[in-house]
Formats: C-alpha cells, structure tokens, sequence
C-alpha cells in the first residue's frame, strides 16, 4: 500500500493521549490494587470500560498504521516481538504475581508479522468486506478465553474441554486451567481487532480521503506534547511501570 505524502500527525496526537490514559490507568491500578490491596478495583464498570478502551484504541491504531510502514514491515515486527519476549524474561524474573505471558507486545509484534504474508491475499479482497468481517470475528471470539463464542453476554457456540487443556494453545485464546499472566492479549479475538484497523486503512484509502486537501490538512495538524508521547509510545509503555511503581513506593513508604 502507498505511503501518504504528509505524516499524520493528529494520530500520533491520539496515540499519545492514549498513553496518557495508559500511565493513568496503571497509576491507578498499582496504587488501588497493588499498594492498598483494593482488589475489587477492577471489577468497577468505569474501570472496565476505561481499561478496554485503551485497549482497543492502541491495537486497532497499531492495525491503521501497519500500511504506512512500506519498507520496515518485518522489522518493526521483530523489534517489537523482541521486546514482548524480554518484557516477559524481566517480569518472570521479578516473580510471579507480576510475569507477563502473551502480552499486548506479543500481540502486537505477532499481528504485524502474520500480516506481512496475509496482506498479499486480503488486498485482493473489497476493503470494506475485510473490515466488517474482521470487526465481527473480533466481537464473535471476544470470549474464547471464558470458553465459548458470542456477541457480548450471548453465549451461542460452547467450546469444548480440550481445547483448554494444552499450554500451546494459550497464546491463541484458550486459557489452561493455572495459567497467570499480569497482562494477557491472546491472538484470538485481538488479531481481528489489528485486521480491523489495517481495513479500515484501506477503506479510507480507497475512498480517496487520504487524497483530500482538506483531510490531510486537519490530519497533519501537531500537538506538541501528545505528537511526542504517540511517537516515543513503545519506549513509555516499557518504562512508564517502573516508575509508577516507584513514585508508589516513595509515598507509601513515607506513609509507614
């Protein structure tokens, strides 16, 4: 796919208030759930709502932007896949309770791997067709892990037993009994999510809005701080923990 002639700069500006909301929200968790021991934290609605929007909105973008990077597909994917796998070296390390398996990095780097190969043969196919279906395969898997397929609470397809009883199989969506991780984004439904955003892509491209004057001149507008935070979001996803951590320790221990 080509590479539009101006940087979008108002995504750079979204992702970086997504981080923002990203560090807020693990402030949040690592001060409600991990240092006062509010454990119900994140069984509250608002927070649940919050905490998948942050989600969906990092995964689907990483999805959007795969088609502007026309020469550094593979190895955008590898360094970011490379940094999912130290992510979970460091944090199984540092002990259970905090080791993360399958991890939105994992996620991510894997999503933009697969989609190398898989581009070729969906590029061929209507992008509007890709993005439905894809959109739908993420809402109709969304609940592989609690063991059935559906739309939201309605249970249609009950998946059977074995499916959850191999360790291969976890990284694809089937949770095996015992299985902990800190942060847990399994192929299915995600990867739909990724394809979702690629399409999305494509269907904006293909209706000519990438080659308005008037898109593009709202499109490029920059936002100093959040342009930086979007550019720079690997970096601060990999750091921003530690020093919420830190900061929580500094003032709980001056609680003591």
């Amino acid at each position: 796919m080509e590479k539009t002639n101006k940087r979008l700069h108002l995504l750079d500006a979204y992702r970086g208030f997504v981080v923002l909301n990203m560090i807020a929200y693990h402030f949040c968790y690592d001060y409600f759930v991990l240092f006062s021991g509010e454990g119900n934290w994140i069984f509250n609605k608002n927070v649940y709502i919050w905490e998948q929007y942050i989600c969906i909105s990092f995964i689907f973008l990483s999805g959007f932007v795969w088609n502007f990077n026309t020469r550094s597909k593979l190895k955008r994917g590898l360094i970011v896949s490379l940094f999912g796998v130290l992510l979970t070296l460091v944090t199984a390390g540092l002990g259970p309770d905090i080791a993360i398996y399958y991890g939105v990095l994992f996620l991510i780097g894997a999503s933009m791997l697969i989609l190398i190969p898989l581009s070729k043969w969906l590029d061929k196919l209507p992008s509007i067709a890709v993005f439905l279906l894809s959109f739908f395969l993420y809402l109709f898997t969304f609940s592989i892990p609690a063991r059935h397929l559906g739309i939201h609470k309605l249970k249609l397809i009950s998946l059977p037993d074995y499916l959850y009883q191999h360790q291969a199989l976890v990284p694809f969506g089937f949770l095996k009994e015992g299985f902990v991780s800190a942060d847990y984004f399994p192929i299915m439904p995600w990867f739909f999510l990724f394809i979702a955003g690629y399409a999305f892509n494509r269907v904006l491209k293909d209706g000519g809005v990438f080659s308005r004057e008037k898109f593009m001149k709202i499109a490029s507008i920059k936002i100093p701080i959040l342009d930086f935070l979007g550019k720079h979001s690997l970096f601060i996803y990999l750091i921003h923990q530690p020093i919420c951590m830190g900061i929580l320790t500094l003032v709980f221990w001056g609680r003591a």
